[in-house]
């Protein structure tokens, strides 16, 4: 359905995060009246099934890097302080910072936040970044498998439909 058939006081879509080897999942509600665009884009891209690792400098966060090519333009959801539950797109263009952190000159990413104390931040400091979904059950058990990756690492993460 495209986005001008998209009736906005409709319920928004469902998706399904999770983290597979935990036997955790979380449902989240799509921000389709406040970023119509990102919604769409994110929901044709599903399932996605990548891996994710816990962010070294925004606090309670972790992150999936997509292709590089899965570039959106920012929408009307833009903040540098999201709160626990808020899962966000972001981008950072080729020749962002000198060099490439991470092996990565230009990223694509969705963050989940999982707690309080959460400010994403990219080389150059705070981020404003896109929110186009909110966690709406389950954050409790998503947010200590989230923690966990801070000691064991990166885990499989499964964003999916819910139809």
């Amino acid at each position: 359905m495209s986005d001008q058939q998209r009736d906005p006081h409709v319920l928004s879509r469902k998706i399904r995060i999770s983290f597979p080897a935990d036997d955790i999942s979380a449902v989240a509600d799509l921000l389709e009246a406040d970023c119509p665009n990102t919604c769409e884009a994110i929901w044709r891209l599903l399932p996605l099934r990548v891996k994710a690792i816990h962010d070294i400098w925004s606090g309670h966060q972790v992150l999936a890097h997509l292709d590089n090519t899965f570039v959106l333009p920012p929408e009307n959801v833009l903040t540098y302080l999201p709160i626990p539950g808020d899962i966000f797109y972001y981008y950072r263009p080729r020749n962002y910072v000198r060099g490439a952190p991470y092996g990565r000159s230009e990223s694509a990413e969705i963050g989940i936040v999982y707690d309080r104390d959460t400010r994403p931040q990219g080389p150059r400091g705070p981020e404003a970044v896109n929110l186009f979904a909110n966690i709406s059950s389950s954050l409790e058990g998503l947010a200590r498998a989230c923690e966990d990756m801070i000691y064991r690492g990166q885990k499989t993460l499964l964003i999916e439909k819910m139809e």
